[in-house]
């Protein structure tokens, strides 16, 4: 009898065999689906990032250049032949990847690439040297930076077209990655009409 009672209680090969299937099935299905979770979350990861200095780089540029800007320049040589937008024929002009503008106080600024950085050029008030001051850290990369200056009439105040490209920096180049599904970019457009100019 006891006999008995024990083979009832025990598992039989073919109930062992079915529950290691099973196992074996729905292992590699649980590993799978946190794989393409653990894929999203570095994506999503990567997304905020370069969206976060995207949008920081283009609000200093947009307010710095919207409230401060007088004059445009092509060059930083400040000289009457380096004004662009001022005169009707200077209008559109053709994509650069800086300009130079001068504030109220008749000190210089811009914005340019620099190793794939956008990087703020300025003039110390103090000494009066100039300086660089990168606005974009390592973790992304810049790209495709333009800006340029038009004006639609003489009446008109200048604009600034500016755009870039904002990439999380993988070590390859132009952001590439072994999994495209990471790859992580975004486009930056943006217009600027000038209050002071």
């Amino acid at each position: 009898m006891n006999f008995k009672n024990s083979m009832r209680k025990a598992f039989t090969l073919i109930e062992t065999i079915v529950v290691v299937a099973v196992i074996g099935l729905t292992l590699p299905v649980l590993f799978a689906i946190i794989f393409a979770i653990t894929r999203q979350q570095v994506k999503i990861y990567r997304l905020s990032q370069i969206k976060k200095e995207g949008d920081y780089l283009i609000s200093v540029m947009e307010n710095t250049i919207r409230d401060r800007a007088i004059t445009i320049y092509k060059s930083d040589l400040i000289d009457d032949a380096n004004i662009v937008c001022k005169v009707v024929e200077d209008y559109p002009s053709s994509p650069v990847d800086h300009l130079y503008f001068i504030d109220e106080d008749k000190q210089f600024f811009g914005y340019k690439i620099d190793v794939n950085k956008v990087a703020s050029a300025a003039v110390d008030l103090v000494s009066g040297d100039p300086y660089t001051v990168d606005l974009t850290s390592g973790k992304t990369l810049v790209s495709n930076f333009s800006i340029s200056c038009s004006r639609s009439s003489i009446y008109s105040p200048a604009s600034i077209s500016l755009s870039f490209d904002v990439c999380y920096d993988t070590g390859l180049p132009n952001c590439a990655t072994t999994r495209p599904e990471e790859i992580a970019s975004l486009h930056y457009q943006t217009r600027i009409k000038l209050r002071n100019y």
